[in-house]
C-alpha cells in the first residue's frame, strides 16, 4: 500500500500527524506530507510524494483517511 496527501485540500488540522507520526509530517509551510522512514516527502508532495507504507501501519493509514477532515489524505 501507498499513501500520499492533496496538499491543496489539506486543511492542517494536524489529526494525521498526532495519529501516525511515522507516517505523517507537518512541514513548515503548515500542510501535511507523509513520510518514507525518517525522510518526509515534501518535495515533491502531492501524488507524486507517494510513500509505502509499512505493513504494520497499514490499518492505521486507513483509519486516518477516514478522519481526515478534508479527506486529503488517499492510499493506492
Amino acid at each position: 500500500m501507498k499513501i500520499w496527501i492533496d496538499q491543496s485540500q489539506c486543511q492542517n488540522s494536524g489529526l494525521c500527524e498526532e495519529e501516525a507520526p511515522r507516517l505523517f509530517a507537518v512541514g513548515e509551510d503548515f500542510l501535511a506530507y507523509v513520510r518514507q522512514g525518517d525522510q518526509v516527502l515534501s518535495d515533491p508532495g502531492g501524488e507524486a510524494g507517494q510513500a509505502e507504507v509499512p505493513a504494520d501501519l497499514e490499518s492505521v493509514a486507513e483509519a486516518c483517511v477516514r478522519a481526515c477532515p478534508a479527506r486529503c489524505i488517499h492510499t493506492v
